[in-house]
């Protein structure tokens, strides 16, 4: 039996093995179903050769690899099926008229996105767009519609650590972006749940609490307030409002009990597990079918489904092999579930609770001789245990949250305490029952006056919320995964120490270790050895970035149709440029900030070229989160600045390693335009670096006089032949040409022109359009260029359309 279980792992440890390779595979690694079968076999005669020989060890590793290409085949034919229709709409008309069907509607306040199905044209399969909708007729999910889509190739803005919009949209399998100004409603089909959420729609629409309600009730987020969900992200119960384990979990609690309840008045005879099993379930399905079976919900209902048919059919297994062979079966049915962080999520909370309860069960604690879970009464226990679950997940899962959100709530302990059981004991079970009951009773009033009572409380617990860096964050988990390594090592002392246990249980001081309740050894040693080795790789990536050998960086940070430089030396900073600003959010906002913050940068000086949205959009922002900074400017107009220097040619300063001297413009104006930007040259003694903001060729011929051979050239007004002139680019001969400019922008920039002219004088020509954020470091006898999109990337980042 041990043989066929050890196989059996095996063969799902490959399965899991394959799928995780979408995650870091190249677009040029992705195996297509050909190879795989010449691969299978050749696998297959060594196979053969070596069985006919006896040799079954063999035999059995090829059928293990056979397994696995197999697999892998499957899971990269689903990316490559995806990245082919990412690819055909480049081909197609900007404009098309097509039928299309309103699947989702994403975002319903200031604008409106959804997600939509059509068939872009007919020889295609029906593919799904993010679309903006930009008509004034309001749309439901379930319509169709006849339209005018302008579409394009999917892409996003990409920065190192950033949040990759691209990968999002592979996960949930859309392939193209369609712009929606005109369209004629040709028919509806609303499903059961669609028409839930219209009714509960109307009845909510003077509540308060609207946009909570219905993310409860039908895991819809359009209608959900952004001040709403900054407050619970920021006390780190931002969990709570997405459906998933914990609601489907409540909803098969509420079947499992009611239909205890109805065995009550059934005869002995008719009573059996199977009907509370059955009414679990079916709550469960019901839930997930009004949250439209999202991903998380979709995670959630199969894990309960299979976890509710391996009890029926009496087969018990270990939690952690019921674990892997759940994340098997998702996988299988959604490859792309990979890329969602909310998967990792999710699989991180529940490996967190598995190795909290396996570590440290309540039944380990004995207090004056006896277990925790037998020494109080039934509601004290619950409270107990409560706490005991929330302090296991504050713990084990603080980790990861800092990978996934670069920060963490420091009363986050607190705000879970009270909201968890305030959302599972009330305030779902009242939405529930609205939406079956059609809001009954006022039972969406009531629903509302539970969500504003929470929604206040956690305003309190607000303002706690820590960033920190990536630095920051190695350092803290590996002290955690060190902690757990002596914790485990704790536990196997007292296994080898079984006479302090009978001195403990001869007199029982208030509180002690149960010796019956210790881990397994085996085990135990298993996790510390996990935990040291995680430590000391945490540990290093700390190091690493502790003693790092760079003189200075230049990080060209892709934010569209714009430009934002920082120049980086250690931890301080200066920003040249700011990236746009548009109603209600900007560059600096999106990316500038969110970047410092995962760096651990301390901003310095503040450097705006000129004052068009496209370069100083973002510097009222910047200036609100870093009030000490040195604004540096070639205008008069205010920013809402402490501190302001002005840009003119003759200005230079030392800053650390690097010499600044200011080139252009002439004289200070009210508002600068392209022609006022603020030129800044930088030396470091060997190397130099130009930038130029929008400086037009004519403003270029003013200083390129003054100028010798260069390093890197920040190309003038985003590759536009109004700069970056023959003049400029014969005397300087930089060899790195940095661009930033957008996807897809209306000017189509860079100007080939431009580039030919770069090229021609062998300089590298980088474009944050294609590459992302572009890093150029100045070590003390080279230089490097790094980017964040290459040819090495993983496949879901490539650049599409071109």
């Amino acid at each position: 039996m041990k043989r066929i279980e050890a196989n059996r792992d095996c063969l799902i440890a490959s399965v899991i093995f394959s799928a995780l390779s979408l995650l870091w595979v190249p677009k040029a690694g992705l195996l297509e179903w050909r190879y795989a079968f010449a691969a299978a076999g050749v696998c297959g005669v060594i196979g053969i050769a070596a069985f006919a020989f006896g040799r079954y060890r063999t035999v059995n590793g090829m059928f293990i690899i056979i397994w696995t290409i197999g697999w892998s085949a499957y899971f990269h034919s689903q990316a490559l099926s995806l990245l082919q229709q990412a690819e055909q709409v480049s081909a197609l008309p900007k404009k098309v008229t097509t039928e299309f069907y309103i699947e989702e509607i994403l975002r319903q306040a200031d604008y409106q996105t959804l997600v939509i199905s059509a068939k872009f044209a007919p020889h295609f399969t029906a593919q799904r767009a993010y679309a903006r909708w930009t008509s004034a007729e309001p749309v439901k999910a379930g319509e169709y519609w006849r339209g005018e889509l302008q579409l394009r190739s999917i892409s996003s803005l990409l920065n190192e650590g950033g949040f990759d919009r691209q990968k999002w949209y592979f996960a949930k399998h859309i392939t193209a972006y369609a712009n929606i100004k005109s369209a004629v409603k040709i028919k509806q089909d609303f499903s059961f749940r669609q028409s839930k959420l219209n009714r509960a729609l109307k009845d909510t629409e003077h509540l308060a609490s609207r946009g909570l309600l219905l993310a409860l009730g039908f895991g819809e987020r359009a209608w959900l307030d952004n001040d709403i969900w900054e407050g619970y992200r920021q006390t780190n119960t931002a969990h709570l409002i997405a459906i998933s384990g914990l609601h489907i979990g409540l909803a098969m609690l509420i079947g499992f009990g009611l239909c205890r309840m109805v065995q009550f008045l059934l005869p002995t005879r008719l009573i059996s597990p199977l009907l509370p099993l059955c009414g679990a379930v079916f709550f469960a399905w019901f839930y997930a079918l009004l949250a439209g079976f999202s991903i998380p919900t979709f995670r959630a209902i199969t894990a309960l489904i299979m976890v509710a048919f391996f009890r029926f059919n009496r087969r018990y297994y270990s939690v952690w092999r019921l674990l892997c062979y759940v994340v098997t079966l998702l996988l299988i049915l959604d490859p792309m579930m990979l890329l969602s962080a909310s998967f990792w999520l999710s699989v991180g909370a529940v490996a967190c609770l598995i190795l909290w309860y396996r570590l440290m069960p309540l039944s380990l604690f004995l207090w004056r001789g006896k277990s925790l879970e037998q020494r109080f009464q039934a509601k004290v226990r619950y409270v107990f245990g409560l706490f005991h679950l929330q302090f296991g997940l504050i713990l084990l899962f603080t980790p990861a949250q800092l990978f996934f959100f670069n920060g963490t709530s420091l009363n986050g302990f607190i705000a879970n305490l009270l909201a968890v059981p305030f959302f599972s004991f009330l305030l779902v079970p009242v939405i529930l029952f609205a939406v079956i009951t059609d809001g009954a009773c006022y039972s969406w009033t009531a629903a509302d006056y539970f969500a504003r009572f929470i929604n206040a409380l956690l305003a309190r617990l607000q303002g706690y919320w820590t960033d920190l860096s990536w630095q920051q964050s190695f350092l803290f988990t590996a002290l955690c995964l060190l902690l757990l390594a002596g914790y485990a090592q704790g536990l196997l002392r007292k296994h080898a120490d079984s006479s302090k246990f009978q001195s403990v249980l001869s007199k029982p001081p208030f509180l002690s270790l149960n010796p019956q309740a210790l881990p397994a050894q085996n085990w135990l040693k298993k996790v510390r050895i996990f935990a040291l080795s995680g430590g000391t790789v945490c540990f290093i990536a700390w190091a690493n970035e502790s003693f790092d050998t760079v003189r200075w960086r230049m990080e060209t940070l892709d934010v569209g149709q714009g430009l934002a430089t920082l120049i980086v030396q250690g931890k301080r900073a200066i920003l040249y440029d700011t990236g746009a600003g548009w109603q209600n959010g900007s560059m600096a906002k999106s990316e500038i900030l969110p970047y410092l913050r995962r760096r651990g940068l301390t901003l310095e000086k503040l450097i705006l070229s000129h004052d068009d949205n496209d370069h100083s959009g973002g510097a009222r922002e910047i200036l609100g989160a870093y009030s000490k900074v040195e604004l540096i400017t070639s205008s008069r107009r205010n920013y809402g600045e402490s501190h302001r220097t002005f840009c003119y040619k003759g200005q230079q300063w030392q800053w650390g390693d690097l010499h600044m001297r200011v080139l252009s413009p002439q004289n200070i104006v009210d508002r600068a335009d392209n022609p006022h930007s603020c030129v800044l040259l930088i030396d470091d003694g060997k190397r130099r670096v130009l930038l130029t903001g929008d400086a037009d060729v004519m403003t270029e011929n003013q200083f390129v006089a003054e100028l010798n051979k260069i390093d890197v050239l920040q190309v003038g007004h985003h590759g536009s032949k109004s700069s970056t002139g023959s003049r400029l680019v014969t005397k300087t001969e930089p060899e790195i040409a940095v661009i930033s400019s957008g996807r897809w922008n209306p000017w189509r920039f860079p100007h080939s022109e431009v580039v030919n002219r770069l090229k021609a004088q062998q300089s590298a020509v980088y474009n944050t359009a294609v590459f992302g954020q572009i890093n150029v470091i100045f070590y003390t006898d080279k230089m490097e260029v790094k980017f964040v999109r290459s040819d090495f990337a993983p496949w879901y980042r490539g650049v599409i359309g071109i």
